[in-house]
């Protein structure tokens, strides 16, 4: 059975950063990816832009100082999602980081002092146990009536490009950024519904990184104004049957609905555990060093992590990583927890 002091769960940007940070702190670890190497930021459209700056004056995509993504020859001020999904590779292979990739989890047990991980590649023990699966590989479909398992409903974090929608009827559920650009990117070539529970609101005047921005916010109120774009909003939709929408007292048709609902966190393989979850997020109830209420030596580290919106961004939980792993750091020694070699 492999045994380490601390296996990290998930290879994307939190589990690569507290990699570097472990390896510095020579500690006996492990990352455990399922896929690739940052594995979601694979399925999504490669020149999807990133919408936080790569550059040296305002770097808010590198995911440690001592490898800043601007080095690289990426788009400047947004690069896109393809140029990340390569900074984290470079990234992982820069720091010759500890990985085992193309390795599903299936269940992650607490035993006495250390932890049992049951993988496909056999079972695997720690004293010290970090998640870092964040919400970017769980898409969200609402659950609404006949919406989910419709083979004609995917979610936004699939969208490609236009090419197999045009002349088609789109409906696309969420006022986000995700949701945006695809009407956006879709404007002229389909018939557009863009469906949202409430007004739109942009950066621009909020200030709130969840709202619409860039160019995005001009391009969307011309396109409505010139209706490509047909804006239903604070509507109620009802369900979904076949090719056809209820929407309050309207039936409408469609080819395709593009949910761009969000993520949730992925928790699943931590089933056997009693996590304490916040009821109105569903977030583990954690420390302000990432180590879950109840549970010794269970760490969450990137958004899962949640103690503010600057949580959810890696320039927000990027900054937390290396207090985290110092907690851990102490944890090994100070309780006897270290392997002797």
């Amino acid at each position: 059975m492999l045994q380490k002091e601390l296996i990290i769960i998930g290879g994307g940007p939190s589990g690569l950063r507290a990699g570097e940070e472990a390896g510095r702190q020579g500690l006996d670890y492990l990352i455990i990816e399922q896929g690739k190497v940052g594995q979601a930021w694979h399925e999504i459209r490669t020149q999807l832009p990133m919408l936080s700056p790569s550059h040296p004056q305002r770097d808010w995509t590198s995911i440690s100082p001592r490898f800043p993504i601007w080095k690289l020859a990426v788009k400047r001020p947004f690069c896109s999602a393809g140029e990340f999904a390569n900074y984290l590779q470079s990234y992982a292979e820069h720091f010759n980081l500890q990985l085992m990739i193309e390795t599903r989890i299936k269940n992650v047990q607490k035993m006495n002092d250390h932890f049992v991980i049951d993988s496909e590649r056999g079972i695997m023990a720690a004293k010290i146990v970090l998640v870092c699966t964040g919400m970017f590989g769980n898409p969200h479909i609402p659950d609404i009536p006949g919406l989910r398992n419709n083979p004609r409903v995917m979610h936004s974090h699939f969208y490609q490009n236009p090419d197999a929608w045009r002349g088609k009827r789109v409906i696309i559920l969420g006022g986000g950024n995700s949701g945006v650009e695809i009407a956006i990117d879709l404007a002229g070539w389909s018939k557009i519904y863009l469906i949202t529970r409430g007004p739109l609101k942009f950066f621009s005047r909020t200030k709130n990184l969840c709202d619409i921005r860039g160019i995005s916010a001009s391009y969307l109120l011309e396109l409505i104004a010139m209706q490509l774009i047909q804006h239903l909003q604070g509507v109620k939709i009802h369900e979904v049957k076949g090719n056809t929408i209820q929407v309050d007292r309207t039936a409408l048709k469609f080819d395709q609905i593009i949910c761009a609902t969000g993520y949730k966190p992925v928790l699943n393989i931590l089933s056997s555990i009693p996590l304490k979850l916040n009821r109105k997020t569903s977030f583990p109830l954690v420390t302000s060093a990432g180590e879950t209420q109840g549970i010794t030596n269970l760490f969450f580290a990137g958004p899962l992590a949640y103690h503010s919106m600057g949580s959810l961004f890696i320039h927000g939980f990027i900054k937390d990583i290396p207090k985290t792993m110092q907690v851990i750091k102490n944890r090994l020694r100070s309780k006897g927890l270290r392997t002797v070699r």
